[in-house]
């Protein structure tokens, strides 16, 4: 039998315990979609925290391919949010392409930029000398091309005649996606020498998206990136099931950008109804000189842009400044508060301006955002580019009449942390409680109606301090009066209704402004 080597009163035994307090929403994660190629390492699947560095994703994805192309947008804005891919084979189908056709001799000198895809990464500055015919531009187009290893296409001469050469590029991947892009020609050609330009086509059948999203059923994602030439109704079947789930919170919002003619967007945008979705546009420009999408990017690296730059809004203490135009301290940086911060104005530092002159009217863009439609595109001084408001395109509920619940993507976002804060305290709070109708004895883990509904006001105040839900006395009080809590200790539940009043954006100033001739004497 053991004994004791001393004696030690008073008996004093202290566990240690969780310091307790509230949690934050969950971390965010973007899901991206796109096609791989056979350069890459990767295979066809769910790939898992793609790199944060450009030459890991050329290497894992194939540098030239939809996937990289992808990949690389998101991380030149945001290296900081997780980031899964679901990646994809070819489907044997047919690659798009465009062509430019050289012809003459130059009898001047000049410089012109040939823009392909994208007038960011893949521009081509062509210095042309007197002399320079159209095989010597070409030689010097080929030089260029052979340099840029990442460019999501290949070019080469196709066809040559006695007086022009003919430069076809191609695609790197099967499919639409390609359809959309950019060939544009800036600057002014030199006397003699000629440039026609053929805008993309020909990209034909996209990969097989049958259980395209068995392998992330259980992951949350609050972003997707999808590519916007995809069947749009497999990813609003996936995502609109993840809205409302059973003791679990799912909801994400997929962003892509719709290439098509003014009332194809505004039908896209009614057929989705949804408030998971946005959908983003600008006209399309064919010119001589320019064919493509508005902005001079490629359309689903716009999406990605828009996609990357939302979900650095919400990751805590990172630096937002590169991309709000609010100057106050802590709208700076990154956290749920940004739910509630107006997405109209926010910057794309990466995306070069468009035509000046082009792009929808201002009378059009309001129609389209009636129609569940976002705009991003120049301002005023053609300088930068920024978003409009950014709406969703929930726009009616499943009876047809309209509703204005989650039209735009603050209203829907700051709905969103509001439930998912409650649900995790909830979650956390109450862990192991038992339940009474009557009071709580103190030391003990005692939930009762009043203790519930207390609880809720704490999680009310902390969110309006983050500028999510309105911070005032007769707005507490409101929540208060609303709220509905319900012991059923025979189903041990507690039946909850919240009625949570939350910040808008201020978006129109309306009013009226006379003159006068100020204090007159006689």
């Amino acid at each position: 039998m053991a004994t004791a080597a001393y004696i030690s009163k008073p008996d004093v035994t202290l566990n240690m315990l969780p310091r307790g307090g509230e949690t934050g929403i969950e971390d965010h994660r973007i899901l991206m979609v796109g096609q791989l190629t056979s350069a890459g390492s990767a295979s066809a699947g769910l790939y898992q925290d793609v790199p944060r560095n450009n030459a890991d994703i050329n290497a894992a994805f194939g540098a030239r391919s939809h996937a990289a192309l992808i990949a690389r947008a998101v991380r030149k804005v945001n290296k900081y949010t997780e980031m899964d891919a679901i990646l994809l084979d070819d489907a044997s189908g047919t690659a798009a392409t465009s062509s430019l056709i050289w012809a003459g001799t130059a009898t001047a000198a000049g410089t012109v930029y040939l823009d392909v895809v994208s007038s960011t990464d893949h521009a081509y500055k062509l210095d042309i000398e007197i002399g320079d015919d159209e095989a010597a531009v070409t030689a010097k187009l080929l030089a260029l091309l052979a340099l840029d290893t990442t460019s999501p296409f290949t070019g080469a001469k196709s066809t040559v005649t006695a007086t022009d050469d003919t430069m076809t590029f191609t695609a790197a991947n099967d499919g639409t996606f390609a359809n959309k892009w950019l060939i544009r020609l800036r600057g002014t050609m030199p006397a003699g020498i000629t440039c026609t330009l053929t805008g993309w086509s020909g990209g034909a059948t996209d990969p097989s998206l049958t259980s395209i999203f068995d392998s992330v059923a259980n992951i949350r994602y609050q972003t997707i990136i999808w590519p916007g030439t995809y069947t749009t109704s497999t990813l609003q079947t996936w995502i609109d099931a993840r809205k409302n789930v059973d003791n679990d919170v799912k909801d994400g919002v997929a962003f892509y950008w719709f290439d098509d003619t003014f009332s194809n967007v505004k039908s896209e945008a009614l057929a989705r109804n949804s408030s998971e979705i946005v959908i983003l546009h600008n006209e399309t420009l064919s010119t001589a000189t320019y064919k493509g999408p508005h902005i001079p990017e490629a359309p689903d690296v716009i999406a990605a842009q828009m996609a990357a730059t939302r979900a650095l809004r919400f990751e805590p203490d990172v630096s937002i400044t590169n991309y709000v135009t609010s100057i106050e301290p802590l709208d700076q940086f990154g956290g749920i508060h940004t739910a509630a911060l107006p997405y109209f104005n926010t910057r794309f530092p990466f995306l070069e301006q468009p035509v000046r002159g082009a792009g929808l009217t201002l009378a059009e863009q309001a129609e389209l955002r009636g129609a569940g439609v976002a705009v991003i595109g120049a301002n005023e001084l053609n300088n930068a580019i920024i978003a409009g408001t950014i709406v969703t395109t929930y726009q009616n509920d499943d009876a047809g009449n309209d509703d204005d619940s989650w039209q735009f993507l603050n209203w829907r976002d700051t709905h969103s942390v509001v439930r998912e804060y409650f649900h995790a305290n909830i979650k956390k709070k109450f862990a192991q409680y038992r339940m009474s109708t009557g009071e709580a004895v103190p030391g003990y883990a005692i939930a009762t109606e009043g203790l519930v509904r207390a609880y809720a006001i704490k999680l009310y105040e902390q969110l309006a301090k983050k500028a999510i839900t309105v911070d005032s006395r007769d707005a507490v009080k409101k929540f208060r009066d609303d709220m509905v809590v319900t012991a059923v200790p025979a189903e041990r539940k507690f039946d909850c209704y919240f009625d949570v009043p939350v910040l808008s954006q201020a978006e129109k100033f309306l009013g009226s402004v006379r003159f006068n001739f100020g204090v007159t004497t006689s």
